[in-house]
Protein backbone atom coordinates (compact mmCIF):
# COMPACT_ATOMS: atom_id res chain seq x y z
CA UNK A 1 0.00 0.00 0.00
CA UNK A 2 1.50 3.04 -0.62
CA UNK A 3 0.93 6.50 1.07
CA UNK A 4 -0.28 9.91 -0.49
CA UNK A 5 2.47 12.26 -1.77
CA UNK A 6 3.11 14.78 0.64
CA UNK A 7 5.36 16.96 -1.39
CA UNK A 8 3.62 19.83 -2.56
CA UNK A 9 6.08 20.35 -5.75
CA UNK A 10 4.51 17.39 -6.88
CA UNK A 11 1.02 18.50 -7.41
CA UNK A 12 2.11 21.78 -9.65
CA UNK A 13 1.55 20.56 -13.72
CA UNK A 14 2.54 23.62 -16.01
CA UNK A 15 0.27 23.80 -19.37
CA UNK A 16 1.63 25.19 -22.64
CA UNK A 17 -0.68 26.74 -25.62
CA UNK A 18 -0.20 26.01 -28.93
CA UNK A 19 -0.20 29.46 -31.47
CA UNK A 20 -3.66 29.59 -31.87
CA UNK A 21 -4.06 28.84 -35.87
CA UNK A 22 -7.51 31.10 -36.27
CA UNK A 23 -8.34 35.04 -36.52
CA UNK A 24 -10.98 36.94 -34.30
CA UNK A 25 -13.98 37.52 -36.86
CA UNK A 26 -13.01 33.90 -39.41
CA UNK A 27 -15.64 31.83 -39.61
CA UNK A 28 -14.54 27.90 -39.34
CA UNK A 29 -16.89 24.27 -39.30
CA UNK A 30 -16.06 22.53 -36.38
CA UNK A 31 -16.76 19.32 -35.06
CA UNK A 32 -18.17 19.57 -31.09
CA UNK A 33 -15.79 16.29 -29.66
CA UNK A 34 -17.08 16.65 -26.03
CA UNK A 35 -17.95 19.26 -22.53
CA UNK A 36 -16.01 21.54 -20.77
CA UNK A 37 -17.03 21.19 -16.77
CA UNK A 38 -19.51 24.45 -17.42
CA UNK A 39 -21.58 22.11 -19.96
CA UNK A 40 -20.13 24.31 -23.42
CA UNK A 41 -19.09 22.08 -26.53
CA UNK A 42 -15.39 22.00 -27.05
CA UNK A 43 -13.94 21.15 -30.72
CA UNK A 44 -10.49 21.40 -31.47
CA UNK A 45 -8.75 23.22 -34.66
CA UNK A 46 -5.07 22.36 -35.43
CA UNK A 47 -4.57 21.25 -31.65
CA UNK A 48 -6.47 24.86 -30.13
CA UNK A 49 -9.67 23.77 -28.74
CA UNK A 50 -12.58 26.13 -29.25
CA UNK A 51 -15.30 26.42 -26.98
CA UNK A 52 -18.91 26.54 -28.14
CA UNK A 53 -21.94 28.09 -26.45
CA UNK A 54 -25.15 25.72 -26.71
CA UNK A 55 -23.71 22.93 -28.45
CA UNK A 56 -23.24 19.00 -27.81
CA UNK A 57 -20.79 16.26 -28.46
CA UNK A 58 -21.55 14.95 -32.12
CA UNK A 59 -22.82 18.71 -33.19
CA UNK A 60 -21.61 20.16 -36.34
CA UNK A 61 -21.69 24.25 -37.01
CA UNK A 62 -20.46 27.10 -38.22
CA UNK A 63 -19.34 29.57 -35.97
CA UNK A 64 -17.46 32.33 -35.99
CA UNK A 65 -13.90 32.89 -33.69
CA UNK A 66 -14.43 35.05 -30.87
CA UNK A 67 -11.62 36.21 -28.08
CA UNK A 68 -8.79 34.00 -26.59
CA UNK A 69 -9.36 33.00 -22.80
CA UNK A 70 -7.36 30.96 -20.63
CA UNK A 71 -6.12 29.03 -23.60
CA UNK A 72 -8.86 28.97 -25.94
CA UNK A 73 -10.70 30.20 -28.42
CA UNK A 74 -14.72 30.99 -27.96
CA UNK A 75 -16.49 30.88 -30.87
CA UNK A 76 -20.45 31.67 -31.84
CA UNK A 77 -22.84 29.75 -34.00
CA UNK A 78 -24.02 31.38 -36.76
CA UNK A 79 -24.98 28.04 -39.13
CA UNK A 80 -26.20 24.57 -37.54
CA UNK A 81 -25.08 21.82 -39.70
CA UNK A 82 -25.78 18.82 -37.89
CA UNK A 83 -27.38 17.95 -34.60
CA UNK A 84 -26.77 15.12 -32.73
CA UNK A 85 -29.58 15.73 -29.90
CA UNK A 86 -32.90 17.59 -30.84
CA UNK A 87 -33.35 20.72 -29.42
CA UNK A 88 -36.80 22.09 -27.60
CA UNK A 89 -38.11 25.56 -26.64
CA UNK A 90 -37.24 26.07 -23.15
CA UNK A 91 -40.00 27.31 -20.94
CA UNK A 92 -37.82 30.55 -19.70
CA UNK A 93 -37.73 33.81 -21.07
CA UNK A 94 -34.18 34.47 -19.41
CA UNK A 95 -32.82 31.10 -21.23
CA UNK A 96 -29.53 31.94 -23.13
CA UNK A 97 -29.05 35.23 -20.62
CA UNK A 98 -28.82 33.74 -17.26
CA UNK A 99 -25.95 31.57 -16.55
CA UNK A 100 -27.98 28.73 -14.82
CA UNK A 101 -29.77 26.69 -16.94
CA UNK A 102 -27.80 26.20 -19.70
CA UNK A 103 -29.63 23.24 -21.05
CA UNK A 104 -33.36 23.82 -20.62
CA UNK A 105 -33.23 23.69 -24.59
CA UNK A 106 -32.87 19.74 -24.26
CA UNK A 107 -34.87 16.66 -23.19
CA UNK A 108 -34.27 15.47 -19.54
CA UNK A 109 -33.70 12.21 -20.75
CA UNK A 110 -30.54 13.86 -22.85
CA UNK A 111 -29.69 15.81 -20.07
CA UNK A 112 -28.94 12.79 -17.85
CA UNK A 113 -27.02 10.87 -20.65
CA UNK A 114 -24.67 13.53 -20.95
CA UNK A 115 -23.90 14.17 -17.14
CA UNK A 116 -22.92 10.40 -17.65
CA UNK A 117 -20.56 11.08 -20.12
CA UNK A 118 -18.78 14.53 -18.88
CA UNK A 119 -18.43 12.46 -15.41
CA UNK A 120 -16.97 8.81 -17.55
CA UNK A 121 -14.75 11.81 -19.31
CA UNK A 122 -13.47 13.21 -16.02
CA UNK A 123 -12.60 10.12 -14.48
CA UNK A 124 -11.19 8.22 -17.50
CA UNK A 125 -8.66 11.43 -17.95
CA UNK A 126 -7.17 9.95 -15.03
CA UNK A 127 -7.48 6.41 -15.83
CA UNK A 128 -10.12 5.96 -13.40
CA UNK A 129 -12.42 3.07 -14.26
CA UNK A 130 -14.69 1.74 -11.73
CA UNK A 131 -15.59 -1.62 -11.09
CA UNK A 132 -19.44 -0.80 -11.97
CA UNK A 133 -20.50 2.42 -13.42
CA UNK A 134 -24.03 3.04 -12.96
CA UNK A 135 -26.35 5.24 -15.19
CA UNK A 136 -27.51 8.85 -13.62
CA UNK A 137 -30.14 8.76 -11.37
CA UNK A 138 -32.61 11.13 -11.93
CA UNK A 139 -34.70 13.78 -10.45
CA UNK A 140 -38.48 13.18 -9.36
CA UNK A 141 -38.82 16.96 -10.72
CA UNK A 142 -37.37 18.69 -13.28
CA UNK A 143 -38.55 21.96 -12.79
CA UNK A 144 -39.77 24.03 -9.77
CA UNK A 145 -37.38 21.74 -7.59
CA UNK A 146 -34.70 24.33 -5.58
CA UNK A 147 -35.64 24.89 -2.35
CA UNK A 148 -33.17 27.74 -2.15
CA UNK A 149 -32.32 30.63 -4.52
CA UNK A 150 -29.70 33.45 -4.00
CA UNK A 151 -30.49 36.97 -5.96
CA UNK A 152 -28.80 39.49 -6.18
CA UNK A 153 -29.41 43.43 -6.34
CA UNK A 154 -27.99 45.55 -9.19
CA UNK A 155 -28.58 48.79 -11.38
CA UNK A 156 -29.65 48.40 -14.96
CA UNK A 157 -28.60 50.76 -17.72
CA UNK A 158 -30.92 53.64 -16.71
CA UNK A 159 -30.35 53.47 -12.94
CA UNK A 160 -33.49 51.21 -12.06
CA UNK A 161 -33.32 48.84 -9.66
CA UNK A 162 -33.11 44.93 -10.72
CA UNK A 163 -32.85 42.45 -8.72
CA UNK A 164 -32.60 38.66 -10.50
CA UNK A 165 -29.63 36.38 -11.49
CA UNK A 166 -25.91 36.71 -12.77
CA UNK A 167 -25.87 37.17 -16.75
CA UNK A 168 -23.69 34.34 -18.40
CA UNK A 169 -19.82 34.88 -17.63
CA UNK A 170 -20.70 38.37 -16.14
CA UNK A 171 -20.60 38.21 -12.72
CA UNK A 172 -20.71 42.21 -12.09
CA UNK A 173 -24.15 42.18 -14.15
CA UNK A 174 -27.53 41.68 -12.95
CA UNK A 175 -30.87 41.04 -15.22
CA UNK A 176 -33.96 41.97 -13.74
CA UNK A 177 -35.61 38.48 -13.33
CA UNK A 178 -39.39 37.98 -14.67
CA UNK A 179 -40.01 34.50 -12.99
CA UNK A 180 -37.37 31.61 -12.34
CA UNK A 181 -38.77 27.92 -13.38
CA UNK A 182 -36.34 26.24 -10.86
CA UNK A 183 -38.30 27.73 -7.82
CA UNK A 184 -41.79 27.46 -6.50
CA UNK A 185 -44.21 30.27 -7.52
CA UNK A 186 -43.88 31.52 -3.72
CA UNK A 187 -41.00 31.86 -3.99
CA UNK A 188 -41.18 34.09 -7.44
CA UNK A 189 -43.80 35.83 -5.75
CA UNK A 190 -41.22 36.85 -2.72
CA UNK A 191 -38.66 38.26 -5.65
CA UNK A 192 -41.19 40.39 -7.28
CA UNK A 193 -42.46 41.60 -3.78
CA UNK A 194 -39.06 42.79 -2.59
CA UNK A 195 -38.87 44.01 -5.93
CA UNK A 196 -41.63 46.44 -6.02
CA UNK A 197 -41.29 47.99 -1.98
CA UNK A 198 -37.60 48.29 -2.53
CA UNK A 199 -38.01 50.34 -6.10
CA UNK A 200 -40.69 52.10 -3.74
CA UNK A 201 -38.66 52.73 -0.52
CA UNK A 202 -35.81 54.27 -2.73
CA UNK A 203 -33.32 52.22 -0.75
CA UNK A 204 -29.84 52.20 -3.01
CA UNK A 205 -27.97 49.24 -4.55
CA UNK A 206 -24.37 48.24 -3.33
CA UNK A 207 -22.13 49.56 -6.06
CA UNK A 208 -19.22 47.08 -6.67
CA UNK A 209 -17.33 49.69 -7.54
CA UNK A 210 -17.69 52.65 -5.07
CA UNK A 211 -18.22 49.69 -2.44
CA UNK A 212 -21.21 52.34 -1.82
CA UNK A 213 -25.13 51.17 -0.75
CA UNK A 214 -27.31 49.15 0.80
CA UNK A 215 -29.07 46.00 -0.73
CA UNK A 216 -27.16 43.43 -1.68
CA UNK A 217 -28.63 39.97 -1.73
CA UNK A 218 -31.74 38.26 -1.27
CA UNK A 219 -31.88 34.28 -0.45
CA UNK A 220 -34.80 32.54 -0.08
CA UNK A 221 -35.24 29.19 1.23
CA UNK A 222 -38.27 27.07 1.34
CA UNK A 223 -39.10 23.98 2.63
CA UNK A 224 -40.77 21.80 0.16
CA UNK A 225 -41.80 18.64 2.23
CA UNK A 226 -43.90 18.27 5.53
CA UNK A 227 -44.91 22.27 5.45
CA UNK A 228 -41.83 23.38 7.51
CA UNK A 229 -42.02 27.10 6.66
CA UNK A 230 -40.54 29.94 4.04
CA UNK A 231 -37.84 31.86 5.22
CA UNK A 232 -36.52 35.47 3.28
CA UNK A 233 -32.95 36.30 3.73
CA UNK A 234 -32.34 39.87 3.40
CA UNK A 235 -28.13 40.61 3.02
CA UNK A 236 -27.56 44.60 3.47
CA UNK A 237 -24.12 46.36 4.07
CA UNK A 238 -25.78 48.82 6.70
CA UNK A 239 -28.64 47.81 9.85
CA UNK A 240 -29.84 48.94 12.09
CA UNK A 241 -31.75 51.10 8.95
CA UNK A 242 -35.40 52.47 9.25
CA UNK A 243 -35.91 51.91 5.76
CA UNK A 244 -34.92 48.16 5.87
CA UNK A 245 -37.51 47.69 8.79
CA UNK A 246 -40.40 49.13 6.26
CA UNK A 247 -39.09 47.44 3.60
CA UNK A 248 -39.38 43.72 5.18
CA UNK A 249 -42.98 45.12 7.03
CA UNK A 250 -44.08 45.56 3.34
CA UNK A 251 -43.36 42.17 2.41
CA UNK A 252 -44.16 40.27 4.90
CA UNK A 253 -47.45 41.89 4.86
CA UNK A 254 -48.01 41.34 1.03
CA UNK A 255 -46.77 37.26 1.23
CA UNK A 256 -48.05 36.26 4.76
CA UNK A 257 -46.51 32.96 3.46
CA UNK A 258 -43.14 33.96 4.84
CA UNK A 259 -42.23 32.28 8.41
CA UNK A 260 -39.50 34.12 9.04
CA UNK A 261 -37.78 37.04 7.59
CA UNK A 262 -33.44 37.17 9.13
CA UNK A 263 -32.09 40.55 7.73
CA UNK A 264 -27.75 39.65 7.52
CA UNK A 265 -25.33 42.40 7.96
CA UNK A 266 -22.15 42.29 5.20
CA UNK A 267 -19.90 44.82 5.02
CA UNK A 268 -17.23 43.70 3.48
CA UNK A 269 -16.19 43.26 -0.52
CA UNK A 270 -16.76 39.46 -0.92
CA UNK A 271 -19.60 39.15 -3.30
CA UNK A 272 -20.99 36.51 -1.29
CA UNK A 273 -24.82 36.06 -0.23
CA UNK A 274 -23.96 35.78 3.87
CA UNK A 275 -23.17 37.78 6.49
CA UNK A 276 -20.04 38.39 8.38
CA UNK A 277 -21.53 41.21 10.63
CA UNK A 278 -24.63 39.13 12.51
CA UNK A 279 -27.79 38.31 11.72
CA UNK A 280 -31.08 39.87 13.02
CA UNK A 281 -34.38 37.91 13.24
CA UNK A 282 -37.19 40.38 12.57
CA UNK A 283 -39.94 37.53 12.39
CA UNK A 284 -40.15 34.17 13.03
CA UNK A 285 -38.08 32.14 14.34
CA UNK A 286 -35.21 32.31 12.02
CA UNK A 287 -35.01 28.69 10.64
CA UNK A 288 -37.11 26.10 8.21
CA UNK A 289 -37.42 22.83 9.50
CA UNK A 290 -37.28 20.52 5.82
CA UNK A 291 -38.22 17.16 5.94
CA UNK A 292 -35.96 14.25 4.14
CA UNK A 293 -36.17 10.48 4.11
CA UNK A 294 -38.53 10.65 7.24
CA UNK A 295 -36.15 12.63 8.83
CA UNK A 296 -37.04 16.25 10.11
CA UNK A 297 -33.96 19.19 9.92
CA UNK A 298 -33.50 22.75 11.23
CA UNK A 299 -32.23 25.07 8.55
CA UNK A 300 -30.64 28.16 9.09
CA UNK A 301 -29.77 30.87 6.74
CA UNK A 302 -25.93 29.81 6.59
CA UNK A 303 -26.85 26.15 6.85
CA UNK A 304 -25.65 24.02 4.46
CA UNK A 305 -28.33 21.58 2.85
CA UNK A 306 -28.93 19.77 -0.64
CA UNK A 307 -31.29 22.07 -3.00
CA UNK A 308 -33.10 19.47 -4.31
CA UNK A 309 -34.92 18.09 -1.41
CA UNK A 310 -36.63 15.30 -2.78
CA UNK A 311 -33.35 14.25 -4.28
CA UNK A 312 -31.65 14.92 -1.68
CA UNK A 313 -33.55 11.70 0.11
CA UNK A 314 -32.94 9.31 -2.95
CA UNK A 315 -28.85 10.23 -2.37
CA UNK A 316 -29.04 9.14 1.31
CA UNK A 317 -30.67 5.77 0.38
CA UNK A 318 -28.10 5.46 -2.04
CA UNK A 319 -24.99 6.13 0.29
CA UNK A 320 -26.88 3.68 2.86
CA UNK A 321 -27.07 1.00 0.29
CA UNK A 322 -23.78 1.51 -0.66
CA UNK A 323 -22.55 1.55 2.82
CA UNK A 324 -24.20 -2.40 3.38
CA UNK A 325 -24.41 -3.55 6.30
CA UNK A 326 -23.49 -1.02 9.18
CA UNK A 327 -24.51 -2.70 12.32
CA UNK A 328 -21.26 -2.84 13.81
CA UNK A 329 -19.52 -0.08 12.29
CA UNK A 330 -18.50 3.26 13.15
CA UNK A 331 -18.77 6.38 10.96
CA UNK A 332 -16.80 9.13 10.66
CA UNK A 333 -18.68 12.16 8.47
CA UNK A 334 -16.74 14.87 6.78
CA UNK A 335 -18.26 18.38 5.62
CA UNK A 336 -21.68 16.69 7.61
CA UNK A 337 -23.43 20.33 6.88
CA UNK A 338 -26.77 20.28 9.52
CA UNK A 339 -26.24 16.05 9.57
CA UNK A 340 -28.16 15.16 6.16
CA UNK A 341 -25.80 11.74 5.79
CA UNK A 342 -25.08 11.87 9.45
CA UNK A 343 -28.63 11.30 10.98
CA UNK A 344 -29.49 9.08 7.80
CA UNK A 345 -26.44 6.38 8.65
CA UNK A 346 -27.04 6.77 12.30
CA UNK A 347 -30.50 4.89 11.93
CA UNK A 348 -28.22 1.81 10.70
CA UNK A 349 -24.59 2.24 12.84
CA UNK A 350 -22.68 2.03 15.80
CA UNK A 351 -21.95 5.20 16.12
CA UNK A 352 -21.27 8.81 13.61
CA UNK A 353 -19.26 11.48 14.44
CA UNK A 354 -19.68 14.50 12.11
CA UNK A 355 -17.29 16.96 11.63
CA UNK A 356 -18.25 20.37 10.01
CA UNK A 357 -16.67 23.88 9.51
CA UNK A 358 -19.92 25.92 10.16
CA UNK A 359 -20.57 26.43 13.43
CA UNK A 360 -24.28 27.22 13.26
CA UNK A 361 -24.54 24.23 10.86
CA UNK A 362 -23.30 22.32 13.79
CA UNK A 363 -25.55 23.89 15.96
CA UNK A 364 -28.60 22.64 13.66
CA UNK A 365 -27.13 19.43 13.51
CA UNK A 366 -27.26 18.91 17.06
CA UNK A 367 -30.72 19.84 16.86
CA UNK A 368 -31.85 17.54 14.07
CA UNK A 369 -30.34 15.13 16.39
CA UNK A 370 -32.49 15.76 19.13
CA UNK A 371 -35.30 16.68 16.76
CA UNK A 372 -35.06 13.01 15.35
CA UNK A 373 -34.58 11.46 18.88
CA UNK A 374 -31.51 10.15 17.52
CA UNK A 375 -29.01 9.58 19.93
CA UNK A 376 -26.12 8.04 18.81
CA UNK A 377 -24.71 11.18 16.57
CA UNK A 378 -21.92 13.45 18.11
CA UNK A 379 -21.08 16.60 15.84
CA UNK A 380 -17.64 18.56 15.87
CA UNK A 381 -17.18 22.36 14.72
CA UNK A 382 -14.00 22.94 12.75
CA UNK A 383 -11.98 22.30 9.77
CA UNK A 384 -11.91 18.87 8.79
CA UNK A 385 -7.65 19.05 8.28
CA UNK A 386 -7.83 20.34 11.93
CA UNK A 387 -9.98 18.39 13.73
CA UNK A 388 -8.34 15.45 12.20
CA UNK A 389 -4.74 16.67 12.91
CA UNK A 390 -6.09 16.70 16.99
CA UNK A 391 -6.89 13.22 17.35
CA UNK A 392 -7.87 14.02 20.88
CA UNK A 393 -11.54 15.58 19.13
CA UNK A 394 -12.05 12.12 17.78
CA UNK A 395 -10.91 10.05 20.68
CA UNK A 396 -8.95 8.06 18.49
CA UNK A 397 -11.27 5.74 16.99
CA UNK A 398 -11.13 3.74 14.09
CA UNK A 399 -13.33 4.16 11.43
CA UNK A 400 -14.97 1.06 9.59
CA UNK A 401 -16.89 3.95 6.92
CA UNK A 402 -15.99 7.42 6.21
CA UNK A 403 -18.03 9.43 4.41
CA UNK A 404 -16.83 12.85 2.60
CA UNK A 405 -19.50 15.56 1.22
CA UNK A 406 -16.50 18.42 0.44
CA UNK A 407 -16.96 21.57 -1.38
CA UNK A 408 -16.58 22.24 -5.10
CA UNK A 409 -12.75 22.81 -5.10
CA UNK A 410 -12.50 18.79 -3.27
CA UNK A 411 -11.21 17.37 0.29
CA UNK A 412 -8.10 19.59 1.55
CA UNK A 413 -4.86 17.68 1.09
CA UNK A 414 -4.43 17.06 4.50
CA UNK A 415 -7.90 15.56 4.76
CA UNK A 416 -6.47 13.47 2.12
CA UNK A 417 -3.60 12.82 3.81
CA UNK A 418 -5.23 11.95 7.23
CA UNK A 419 -7.62 9.54 5.07
CA UNK A 420 -4.60 7.38 4.37
CA UNK A 421 -3.78 7.48 8.33
CA UNK A 422 -7.02 6.41 9.07
CA UNK A 423 -7.25 3.54 6.34
CA UNK A 424 -10.90 2.53 6.91
CA UNK A 425 -12.30 -0.08 5.24
CA UNK A 426 -14.81 2.21 2.91
CA UNK A 427 -14.99 5.30 1.80
CA UNK A 428 -17.88 7.05 -0.05
CA UNK A 429 -17.42 10.32 -1.50
CA UNK A 430 -20.13 12.55 -2.92
CA UNK A 431 -18.79 15.01 -4.92
CA UNK A 432 -20.76 18.35 -6.89
CA UNK A 433 -17.64 18.52 -9.37
CA UNK A 434 -16.57 15.92 -11.26
CA UNK A 435 -12.85 17.03 -12.23
CA UNK A 436 -12.12 17.44 -8.32
CA UNK A 437 -13.51 14.47 -7.69
CA UNK A 438 -11.15 12.25 -10.24
CA UNK A 439 -8.26 14.32 -8.70
CA UNK A 440 -9.27 13.23 -5.19
CA UNK A 441 -9.78 9.46 -6.06
CA UNK A 442 -6.50 9.19 -7.88
CA UNK A 443 -5.12 10.33 -4.93
CA UNK A 444 -6.78 7.68 -2.82
CA UNK A 445 -5.86 4.81 -5.33
CA UNK A 446 -2.31 5.81 -4.48
CA UNK A 447 -3.03 5.20 -0.74
CA UNK A 448 -4.53 1.60 -1.79
CA UNK A 449 -8.05 2.19 -2.21
CA UNK A 450 -10.08 0.80 -5.55
CA UNK A 451 -13.07 2.50 -6.92
CA UNK A 452 -15.77 -0.14 -6.79
CA UNK A 453 -18.70 1.69 -7.64
CA UNK A 454 -19.88 5.30 -9.33
CA UNK A 455 -23.40 6.60 -10.07
CA UNK A 456 -23.86 10.02 -11.01
CA UNK A 457 -26.93 11.77 -9.26
CA UNK A 458 -28.73 14.49 -10.57
CA UNK A 459 -30.06 16.75 -7.98
CA UNK A 460 -29.23 19.85 -10.51
CA UNK A 461 -31.71 19.52 -14.06
CA UNK A 462 -31.68 22.27 -16.49
CA UNK A 463 -27.82 22.55 -15.55
CA UNK A 464 -24.51 20.93 -16.56
CA UNK A 465 -24.21 19.95 -12.98
CA UNK A 466 -24.80 17.00 -10.80
CA UNK A 467 -23.76 14.90 -7.80
CA UNK A 468 -21.52 12.11 -8.59
CA UNK A 469 -20.96 9.11 -5.53
CA UNK A 470 -18.20 6.77 -5.45
CA UNK A 471 -17.79 3.90 -3.29
CA UNK A 472 -13.99 2.86 -2.59
CA UNK A 473 -13.42 -0.14 -0.40
CA UNK A 474 -9.51 -0.63 0.70
CA UNK A 475 -7.55 -3.14 -1.35
CA UNK A 476 -6.14 -5.08 1.27
CA UNK A 477 -9.80 -4.81 3.66
CA UNK A 478 -11.88 -7.95 3.42
CA UNK A 479 -14.35 -8.70 0.61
Amino acid sequence: QRSLSRDPSSEIMTRSFPKVPVKRGQQVTLQIEELTPKGDGLARVDGVEVVVRGTVPGDSVNAVVGRKRKGRVEARVVEVLQVRLPRREPPCSHFGTCGGCRWQNLSYSDQLQLKDEMVRRSLASRDIFPGEFRPALGSPSSLYYRNKMEFSFGRGAEGDLQIGLHVRERYNRVFDLEACYLQSELSNRVVDSVRRHAVASGLPVYDLRTHEGLLRFLVVREAKQGGGGLMVNLVVSQYPHEGIDNLVHAVTGEVPEITTFVVSLHTGKAQVASGEGGEFILTGGGHIVEECGGLQFQISPQSFFQTNTEQAGNLYLLIRELAGDMREMDVLDLYCGTGGIALHLARESRTVTGIEQTVKAVEDARLNAQRNSIENCTFIPGKAEDVLRESGKIEGKRFDLVVVDPPRAGIHKKVLWALGDLAPAQIIYVSCNAESLADDLAELMLAGYRVSVVQPVDLFPQTPHCEVVAALHRTDAPG
